[in-house]
């Protein structure tokens, strides 16, 4: 029988499948990378051009919000205007039959995919078992049909990921402090001052 969690699993495949046949896969596709483009631009900014909005704003967390903010969206624009231009060219030739059909198998996987990651995480908050060994899932998650399918994929999913995932992050959100560093001293003070007290002058008799 079926739980209420594969009938939303269901539902949530079939409106992705739905919305990427109408969309096809070439606008589908290019819709990802205008996002992760995007996302790489504004990082690229925090981590090597801060200082262009720390010139202006003097709070550096705001500065820095305001350049993440402001590069994504610039480039969002400017990256969905010409993949657009891109994908309206692809969509009106002779393969936008099988490029709708493409897009169609694309909202599939796309949903299974946002599945899985949606009970990787509903597990992980809920916890898997209880302290006496009881699933603490509800009953319609628990005796879904397609929990263990989406389980078997999630597992796979994480063994794909790095092992050291976390490390990498924290550096990555480290290397966004490197503007904090002294700047150097100014002219004329490159070294450290001399505090010593001068040797007495000698005279010639």
């Amino acid at each position: 029988m079926l739980t209420a969690l594969d009938v939303g699993i269901g539902v949530l495949v079939l409106i992705s499948a739905i919305l990427a046949t109408a969309r096809g896969l070439t606008r589908e596709v290019l819709s990802l990378a205008t996002w992760a483009g995007s996302a790489a631009f504004a990082i690229y900014m925090w981590q090597f051009q801060p200082e262009i909005a720390r010139g202006f704003i003097a709070e550096q967390m705001i500065a820095d919000i305001a350049t993440v903010v402001v590069s994504f969206i610039v480039a969002l624009i400017v990256l969905h205007l010409i993949t657009m231009r891109i994908a309206d060219l692809v969509v009106d030739s002779k393969i936008g039959p099988l490029d709708r059909t493409l897009g169609f198998v694309f909202g599939v996987l796309r949903g299974l995919l946002i599945a899985v990651v949606i009970v990787i995480f509903g597990t992980w908050l809920l916890g898997a078992t209880g302290p006496g060994g009881d699933s603490r899932l509800p009953t319609w998650a628990r005796d879904s049909r397609s929990l263990p399918m989406l389980n078997n994929l999630g597992d796979q999913l994480i063994a794909l990921l790095p092992e050291d995932l976390e490390r990498q992050v924290t550096d990555i959100l480290q290397r966004g402090d490197a503007g904090d560093e002294a700047l150097p001293p100014e002219d004329g003070t490159d070294g450290p001052e001399d505090d010593s007290p001068l040797p007495p002058a000698t005279t010639n008799t």
